[in-house]
Formats: structure tokens, sequence, C-alpha cells
């Protein structure tokens, strides 16, 4: 019985560490209405990484690499299938 009430005290805190609106309204964080970058696909390939920006391709050799670039032309990557 005690171990029952332990983990219902452990699920209410993470919940209320974890919850999606708490989240949401944390200082810092971004909101679908606030972020106007595009975004670019981002897929692994044999040799790295790729992804198609303004209608050509663009190779990776790493993550830091696809990060990077990210930064430099301000876009929003979405990783695929990794």
């Amino acid at each position: 019985m005690k171990l029952t009430t332990e983990w219902r005290a452990v699920r209410s805190r993470i919940e209320a560490a974890l919850h999606y609106a708490k989240l949401h309204n944390a200082p810092g964080s971004s909101r679908p209405g606030e972020d106007n970058r595009a975004w670019v696909i981002v897929y692994r390939t044999a040799n790295g990484f790729c992804c198609m920006y303004q209608e050509l391709p663009v190779d990776f050799e790493d993550m830091l690499d696809v990060q990077t670039w990210a930064e430099e032309m301000d876009v929003r990557p979405y990783f695929m299938g990794m």
C-alpha cells in the first residue's frame, strides 16, 4: 500500500514538472506564431546528411555541420529517419 502512494507522489511530481501547458508558458519557449523561420528537412545518407534548400541539394558530413549551417542560414532543421 505504501509503495502505491509513493508511486502516485512520483507521478504527480513528474506530471507537474513536465506538463505541456507549463512548459509552453515557460520563459524562453518558442510558440508557433513567434518563429517565422523556414523548415528544412534533413535526412541521413550513406555519407552523412543531406537536405534541399531553395531547390538545391546541400550535403553535410556530420550533425555539427548541419547545426552550424542551420544557424547561419536561419532555418529550422527537421530530421527525418533518424
